[in-house]
């Protein structure tokens, strides 16, 4: 008999995986994993950054404000901070020293849809209390099932193994400190130019919505 929760999954109890399979998480640490995923989209440089925020922003629940704001070539997603894609290959990646490795899993080891793919180098610093998560997949589509989103097998991306953190996280500055040094150097940036008159306001504007949306968060 097949559960509502593995309709999207078949064969899979998806939340009895989910339990089993785990990724450590370094509190305080600057975490790094190699993810995986499939090129079905044929994605630009830009895609892949942009994808890679929303695809945290679901592991990490965040909100849709978390990743609204790049600071300094990074997003957040919760209690993931400082998301940074640090390198990508077609050929897979690995770290010197893992904590684990996909293949370590006790469950059915993730894997992809058939087709191209390339290796994700991500680092982040996690300012939860957690010690572990879920194991990281993700099928991507415009309507589907949670069952089928955090499927293991068939997916779009996976966790393909995470490094063992020996970084401290860089102290913690909030969202709306990263927007006002985000305002502070745009600003600067602006008034260089020939445009100052004509983007400076819109510069101030831009400023006023965010911290606007910021404190509504709050």
């Amino acid at each position: 008999m097949i559960s509502v929760g593995d309709l999207g999954c078949p064969d899979i109890d998806v939340d009895k995986w989910r339990l089993e399979n785990r990724v450590p998480l370094f509190r305080s640490k600057v975490n790094r994993w190699i993810l995986v995923r499939t090129l079905r989209d044929d994605p630009s440089p830009d895609d892949l950054k942009n994808t890679l925020a929303a695809t945290f922003m679901k592991w990490f629940s965040g909100t849709t404000l978390d990743p609204a704001l790049v600071f300094r070539d990074t997003t957040r997603s919760a209690t993931a901070d400082l998301i940074k894609l640090e390198r990508v290959s077609k050929e897979r990646l690995s770290f010197p020293q893992t904590a684990r490795r996909r293949e370590e899993l006790p469950g059915i080891i993730p894997r992809l849809r058939a087709g191209d793919y390339v290796w994700l180098e991500v680092s982040f610093a996690y300012r939860g209390e957690q010690t572990d998560m879920p194991w990281p997949v993700r099928t991507g589509a415009m309507v589907q099932l949670q069952s089928s989103a955090q499927c293991p097998v068939e997916a779009d991306w996976i966790l393909d193994s995470v490094a063992q953190a020996t970084e401290n996280a860089p102290p913690e500055l909030s969202s709306s400190g990263k927007a006002w040094e985000v305002i502070s150097n745009t600003a600067t940036d602006v008034s260089t130019g020939a445009l100052k008159l004509l983007w400076l306001p819109l510069t101030v504007v831009g400023a006023g919505l965010f911290l606007f949306l910021l404190a509504r968060k709050a």
